[in-house]
Formats: structure tokens, sequence, C-alpha cells
């Protein structure tokens, strides 16, 4: 799935912003800032800047970094239109894996099936992580992107491995691909989306060495990750490009303060605005959720 679609041709590469190192960057048209979307986020403003730094190959480049603080989310995220096929594909470093506090990383026992930080028990991998690529389905202007019903790639805070993942309103899906992530060293991501099978495809590359190092499918109509419904599970209207440390805010224990930092870079995916853009060369149980990936407040 996935292999006869073209991307657009035009990656985003951030090589004209004019700002500078922990300011606020002049994303190009169409980006926003995680943090501007809750007015009441504990994230810094901006979250996310370009920066001058190295690709994979140690060439000098401009991309975007998160800013080092703990919060819900930080990145950047876009609008796309809903369809039946989704594709997107980034270059993803991760500089530094943050705490993790496991004390909130266990079953609720006042709310059967969830964790104490509110996640599903099938997200108990993906609570922390340092960069998602990812689609997600982000609502009005008062709800964390971290929140929303999300399918893709995501490194784990947990595990130090890439997961294909989809945390949607009947689905809770954590596939962990075995490939370890290493600090400082370039990974290409690419994720594309069959909304009306519910197949959910991964593939992660060493970008230095070329080697391809999984590829992977969910195919989240298996009554394990629930009942799927593509006319809910297999909406979204952004590419969302972020981190979390949800294990971590608020702050239980104060001795876990380190927060994720990662990078991205080289962002491509399929022309938004193009008729036959989606799905060319595309054919096409568990417990139910709110549709949220943690809910914020839930500590006991």
């Amino acid at each position: 799935m996935g292999r006869n679609t073209s991307y657009s041709g035009s990656p985003e590469t951030f090589q004209n912003d004019p700002v500078g190192t922990f300011t606020y960057s002049s994303f190009p048209q169409g980006w926003k800032d995680a943090a501007q979307v809750d007015p009441e986020t504990l994230s810094p403003k901006p979250s996310a800047v370009v920066i001058n730094t190295t690709d994979a190959l140690g060439q000098t480049t401009s991309a975007v970094a998160t800013f080092p603080a703990l919060a819900f989310s930080q990145g950047i995220y876009r609008s796309i239109e809903s369809t039946n096929v989704y594709k997107t594909q980034a270059d993803v470093r991760v500089d530094q894996f943050s705490d993790t506090d496991p004390s909130v990383i266990a079953e609720d026992p006042n709310n059967p099936g969830f964790l104490l930080c509110g996640c599903p028990l099938g997200a108990a991998n993906l609570v922390d992580w340092p960069m998602q690529v990812a689609f997600a389905d982000v609502k009005g202007n008062t709800t964390d992107p971290s929140d929303a019903p999300a399918a893709g790639l995501v490194v784990s805070g947990q595990t130090h491995t890439w997961h294909l993942f989809a945390l949607t309103q009947n689905i809770v899906a954590d596939l962990d691909l075995g490939v370890y992530v290493k600090e400082g060293q370039w990974y290409r991501a690419e994720t594309d989306f069959n909304a009306i099978d519910g197949t959910l495809h991964g593939v992660v590359t060493d970008i230095a060495s070329g080697a391809m190092l999984a590829d992977k499918m969910i195919f989240l109509r298996d009554p394990k990750y629930g009942n799927y419904d593509p006319k809910v599970d297999g909406v979204f209207n952004s590419e969302a490009y972020l981190d979390g440390e949800h294990s971590l805010v608020p702050l239980t224990d104060p001795s876990l303060t380190r927060p994720n930092l990662a990078v991205i870079d080289n962002i491509d995916s399929l022309s938004h605005g193009t008729l036959y853009a989606y799905g060319q060369g595309h054919g096409q149980g568990g417990n139910s959720w709110d549709g949220i990936l943690c809910e914020h407040g839930q500590y006991t």
C-alpha cells in the first residue's frame, strides 16, 4: 500500500526562515504552532522554532526544533482535506528523550480500561514521545492537538522505539516496530492510511545509510483494535508533527524535569489541492473511548 502514490514533489525544507534560533519563526503559510491552539496550554509560545543544524550527511540546513520544555504538546501542524487516502513523510532526529513517570502509567482503579494519566490502557507506551509524523483530527481552538484522534508513526518515550499507532474514537492500536532510536541520528518516517479499508502503513529508513529499518502495516478493521468506523476513525483534518510529555504534566515528581527534544525537516505529503492527489494507485471490539489521546488533570 502507498508505493504507487506520489508526494507533492515540493517538500517543506524551512530554508527561508529569517528570524533565528529560539525566537518566533516565520513558518511558511499554512503552518501553525501547536501552542497557538489552546489558550490555556502550558506549552511555551513559541513551542517550536526554525534553527540552523546539520542534516544526516553533516551538511548545514534549517529545520524545526521543539523548545526545551515540559508540555502536553509542542511542534507544528497544518490543515489538510479529509479524504480516503492520506500520506506524508518527514525527516526526524531525536536529540533527547524525556524523563517518564511510571507512577501514572498504571490502570486507574476508578476508571477501568484507562491509565491514571487518562490514556487508554493500549496507549501505555505512547504517553511520552519526542516526535510523531501523523494525521490528526484537530477540533476547534481550545483542544490541545496532542489530545486529538490521530494515526501514523511516533517515537515512544517509554520504549525509545518507533511505533505505528492509531488512537481514535473507536480504535486503540499500537505496533512497536522494534527500531530503536539513537539520539542525534536522522530517520525518514513515511506513513500512509487508507481510511476506507482501515489499512495503516509505516516505513522507517536510516537516512545516512539508506537502510530500510521497518516496513509494517496495521489493519484497523481487526476487532482486537476496536470497532472501526471509516466515517469516524478515518477522518482527519491535519498533519501533525508534535511531541508530548503526558506523564510529566502536571508534574508529580519534581525530580523528573528532562524534556523531549527533536528536530524535523523535509516534510512532504500529497498535493492537497489536486483532484486526483489522494487515492492514486490505491484500492479502495475493544473499548470505545472519547477520542482524545490523554485527558488532562486525571492524575490521582
